[in-house]
């Protein structure tokens, strides 16, 4: 059974002796747990079932080629790094390998095992270290999209005080002059068209309470919403180093 911390090493090429020996030669490095198979086809097969650290591709093979692969590797956003193992003279494979993902390529006519074991282990490191680069980038634009909601919410949770405030004056002073008005008309019930003056009055101060109890509301809204941006916090360390200079803090 292999360790959990060997390399996981699939090879694939369709001659035989060259890839038995390549398999045999990197199984006795005691870093590697490696398997193989003889077609670009059954790559593909265990490529959708099981997951590997490097992967060492021939590619001329008759069914698929190495190169037919890495196309399907990159339509399916598989991005287990690559080795490409090239013919003499298929520096242009090569090279278009390189365009569609892979890591490295070593031509089949200069292979030398210790030279490989150094490149998987180059490649994978390197493999681990763009994928580090990449959930740290995606862990700013994470932190940067949680500042921007509290910004947000902080602007809101202002504005709906500063309004609320205001208009809870207003309303205060409107039902101070209603009441006045109120007592005033009740002094002078016999004069003409009193009687609709206080019905007026009436259906006014029962406005002016929806309106007290709109805000009343919106003012409860503006507590969640500061219990909100309570809990939303950005840890203090990612914010320094955000508001320093964009980046993000290791370790």
């Amino acid at each position: 059974m292999a360790k959990a911390d060997f390399t996981r090493i699939l090879i694939v090429d369709d001659e035989d002796s060259f890839r038995l020996s390549v398999e045999m030669a990197l199984k006795m490095q005691n870093d590697f747990a490696v398997r193989s198979c003889n077609s670009g086809e059954s790559a593909v097969e265990m490529l959708k079932k099981d997951q590997f650290d490097v992967i060492l591709l021939d590619n001329k093979m008759d069914d698929m080629t190495g190169l037919q692969v890495l196309e399907w590797m990159h339509s399916q956003e598989i991005q287990t790094p690559v080795i490409m193992i090239t013919a003499a003279g298929s520096e242009a494979i090569a090279v278009e390998a390189m365009k569609l993902g892979a890591y490295d390529y070593f031509r089949k006519d200069q292979l030398d095992i210790e030279r490989l074991s150094l490149a998987v282990r180059s490649v994978y490191e390197r493999y681990l270290y763009r994928r580090q680069i990449i959930e740290r980038q995606a862990e700013k634009r994470l932190l940067k999209e949680k500042q921007k909601e509290l910004d947000s919410l902080r602007l809101f949770h202002n504005t709906v005080n500063s309004v609320g405030q205001l208009l809870e004056k207003n309303i205060a002073d409107l039902q101070k002059n209603l009441k006045r008005y109120e007592a005033d008309f009740a002094t002078a019930a016999t004069e003409p068209g009193a009687e609709e003056l206080k019905q007026l009055l009436a259906e006014l101060r029962e406005s002016v309470d929806v309106l007290s109890s709109g805000v009343a509301s919106m003012r409860g809204l503006s507590s969640v919403v500061t219990h909100k941006l309570d809990e939303i916090q950005i840890a203090p360390r990612a914010t320094e180093a955000l508001e320093k200079d964009g980046s993000l803090p290791v370790g």
